[in-house]
């Protein structure tokens, strides 16, 4: 019998919290006058009907955990752990949620048995870092960069501000509103298709856990769909608990980040209802930085968040002062092993391209006292490699953790400008860490004789797709590896193809060959939640059909009745009503003033 994850036990999922105290948390603060769209229904119907029924044979595969035994036999065996080894062939005994034992041979007993020849069967991926609200915005601004104000069409113009705040500023005067909807264009509704499209289209792909830096955490009612989608879709993830907008003024409910040993509101209050066990899916992160929680705060927000168990999850882009102060404050305490720095882009103390191995390459200026902390006090580092390229954040600073020896985790970071594909995130870092390097072997590229430095090899590209995306979430006791008594979060790759077949070298079979096309299997603690290149259990064409009308319902409202001005065109959207350039560039006029077009030929 099909699990029905919206079912009736669940029908008040999207019941606001208490009202609490506004947070910053990086939000964009709406202080304007009473009025406006009345706030969203509190307790709406969920989307129904997106479950479909299982199929029989699939039966013993997909039902209770704590029973069912599965033998993945004859695969090619990425363990990844040193001390279990990796095998030509090999057979993996998953016992209900958990990892039995890896050997060449195992006898199958009461276990249902998966064929696995020609396939890799290794540890799901973990990515760190992604904003999975935005996944109704697919392919929104794929030419945009990071920042610029409106008419320009960038993240923080077109996302941030059209269709998440619901808000722009004048370009030339920040402090005058030329367009202000008088409320969020998103739903709870919304919030909750968009979450179980981005987990159940990363469950396809491989990718069995990921962090959601949820930034829309608008009201009780978005924060409490947002969880409840992510719980629905079986998917392992880390929910970062990480602000949104403050429409109080408006009459909306607002409780970001909440108060320490408070659990009536914010942190406190999901900690207590959705994060109580530690023997769950979901992990709590809080996206609180390690200044003052709220303005007046006695405490800093890594503290709030440590006190209700969370994980540190922030943003730094350029901004190496603010891990230099961090640390400077005994607040923040000096073991950092559960802090996430997503980025960490240009850190530099002094200016100099990312080049070289290390500090031998340079004069003394050429370090960072940024990098020497987070080394230092044992923090990690989550890089969004083909966003902080395609965006301006600055190059993916890959040298500079490869010389301080952290191994980096990877994220997709915003589907409005890239996939969230772990082939091209692997690709994505091997490839540039090792451009950026050959490119010093060449004495027209390097006059100065910088030392090259050393290669990146496919594995280490594997286990930050793995091994580091478990240490940055936390979770390395549990997944990241295939190691007997760890939980089975595992991928099969489908090997035997026309186009990765023969097969002479596996980690690079994985990061050079492949793409989401060959992963046939996936499990989830055990769980098969896609079978055949198939989700399980899921009207997958339905859920599209949900996931469009989510986008347009947040599109109608963008340009349904505004409590300020009118939403006007930018340089290349359509404007009355506004409208994003569908066949067109969606962001280049204007991005670029000061180097001429390019004039090309055939």
């Amino acid at each position: 019998m099909a699990i029905d994850r919206v079912d009736v036990s669940r029908r008040g999922f999207l019941t606001s919290g208490a009202v609490g105290l506004a947070g910053p948390l990086g939000a964009v603060a709406c202080r304007t006058s009473a009025g406006g769209p009345a706030p969203p229904a509190a307790n709406p119907t969920p989307p129904a009907g997106l479950r479909s029924a299982t199929p029989a044979n699939l039966q013993n595969l997909v039902g209770d955990g704590r029973k069912r035994r599965i033998l993945l036999r004859g695969g090619v065996v990425l363990s990844l752990d040193p001390k279990v080894g990796d095998f030509a062939r090999a057979d993996v005994l998953v016992d209900g949620k958990t990892i039995a034992a890896i050997a060449p041979e195992i006898a199958a007993g009461d276990a249902e048995v998966i064929d696995c020849a020609g396939t890799i069967v290794m540890p799901g991926f973990i990515t760190t870092h992604n904003h999975q609200y935005e996944a109704i915005l697919r392919s929104l601004i794929p030419d945009g960069i990071l920042a610029g104000a409106w008419p320009l069409e960038t993240y923080g113009s077109v996302v941030q501000n059209i269709w998440t705040a619901g808000r722009i500023v004048a370009p030339d005067d920040p402090n005058r509103v030329i367009w202000d909807l008088g409320r969020v264009p998103y739903d709870p509704e919304d919030c909750y298709i968009a979450q179980l499209v981005s987990c159940l289209s990363q469950i396809t792909e491989g990718v069995t856990c990921g962090t959601d830096t949820s930034q829309a955490n608008h009201t009780p009612a978005h924060t409490d769909a947002m969880i409840t989608g992510m719980m629905d879709s079986g998917r392992r993830m880390v929910f970062d608990y990480s602000g949104g907008i403050d429409r109080s003024a408006d009459g909306f409910p607002y409780e970001v980040p909440g108060a320490m040993n408070d659990t009536t509101r914010g942190v406190g209050r999901i900690a207590t209802r959705y994060f109580s066990s530690k023997d769950q899916l979901l992990t709590l992160g809080f996206g609180g930085g390690p200044g003052p929680a709220f303005p007046g705060a006695p405490y800093t927000g890594w503290q709030l968040g440590r006190s209700f168990g969370a994980l540190i999850n922030n943003h730094n882009v350029g901004n190496a002062k603010g891990v230099i102060d961090a640390a400077a404050d005994p607040r923040n305490g000096g073991d950092w092993s559960d802090v996430t720095f997503v980025h960490g882009t240009r850190w530099q103390d002094e200016s100099y391209a990312q080049l070289g191995s290390g500090s031998a390459a340079y004069p003394a200026a050429g370090r960072s006292r940024a990098w020497d902390i987070v080394r230092d006090r044992g923090a990690h580092v989550s890089i969004a490699v083909l966003i902080e390229m395609q965006m301006r954040h600055g190059t993916p600073p890959l040298q500079e953790a490869l010389n301080h020896g952290i191994l980096p985790s990877l994220s997709p970071d915003v589907d409005t400008n890239m996939t969230t594909d772990p082939f091209s995130l692997m690709r994505g870092a091997y490839c540039l860490q090792r451009a950026l390097a050959n490119e010093l072997a060449f004495r027209e590229s390097n006059p100065g004789n910088l030392p090259v430095p050393q290669l990146v090899t496919s594995r280490q590209v594997v286990e930050m797709a793995t091994i580091a995306g478990a240490a940055a979430n936390r979770l390395q006791d549990k997944i990241g590896t295939l190691t007997p008594g760890k939980e089975a979060d595992i991928v099969v790759l489908e090997a035997r193809s026309v186009n990765t077949w023969p097969m002479n070298n596996v980690p690079g079979t994985v990061v050079t060959m492949m793409n989401p096309r060959h992963v046939r299997d996936v499990l989830i603690a055990g769980r098969v939640v896609y079978w055949k290149r198939a989700l399980v259990g899921w009207d997958v064409d339905r859920l599209l059909r949900q996931a469009e009308q989510a986008r347009d319902r947040v599109l109608a409202r963008i340009n349904g009745p505004a409590k300020i001005g009118a939403l006007p065109a930018g340089n290349n959207s359509g404007g009355n009503p506004y409208r994003p350039n569908l066949l067109g560039d969606c962001c280049h006029k204007g991005t670029n003033t000061a180097a001429p077009e390019y004039a090309l030929r055939p």
